[in-house]
């Protein structure tokens, strides 16, 4: 090949044939995304936001219970151990953590946490980002998402009036269905 470019465009079009080329590649690179770089990108990047809607709170808050089941409230130590075991900020006003209990056995089907905020919408973001940030397969079910745990369960997050509420169960399907519950209207 070099044979060729000397012959057809000598020494200084061989030299200018590449000092294009080198400039071109440049260019294009500057273009393309590089993984490395993008979270910084778009943090340094401003953007037009919308402020945000205010919320409305809801009674009942989470909306009306599945049939045969109720949302109990939690004895202050149990709601104190999973603020604190979940790390979750009471700056906006006091979690609340509720049982999802079967009206007829009193058997629990799983829990509710409620985190109050002025933008739930994006605390609810910035939990789902910061999953998928560590490599999590997060799935999108309608107005909630499910993200799996390490420990094979998942976690149902969403939005509910001024609430991100997060609902954990020790079945799958048990979170499916009352992520159904919540979120449905």
């Amino acid at each position: 090949m070099r044979s060729l470019l000397n012959r057809r465009l000598g020494l200084l079009g061989t030299v200018i044939f590449l000092a294009v080329a080198i400039a071109v590649i440049v260019v294009v690179a500057q273009f393309l995304p590089s993984k490395g770089d993008e979270s910084e990108r778009t943090a340094a990047t401003p953007t037009a936001t919308a402020e945000a809607t205010p919320c409305q709170e809801l009674d009942p808050p989470y909306g009306t219970p599945p049939q045969d089941f109720d949302y109990v409230p939690v004895a202050e130590d149990k709601r104190a151990q999973t603020v604190k075991a979940l790390r979750l900020d009471e700056a906006e006003g006091k979690v609340d953590v509720r049982d999802v209990q079967q009206s007829s056995s009193k058997l629990n089907l799983g829990s509710l946490v409620g985190v109050p905020s002025k933008d739930p919408i994006d605390y609810a973001s910035r939990l789902i980002a910061s999953s998928q940030a560590t490599g999590s397969e997060v799935q999108r079910a309608g107005r909630y998402a499910l993200i799996p745990l390490q420990s094979g369960k998942q976690i149902a997050v969403g939005v509910k009036g001024c609430r991100t509420v997060m609902i954990t169960a020790a079945d799958p399907e048990a979170v499916k269905f009352l992520a159904s519950a919540v979120f449905s209207d």
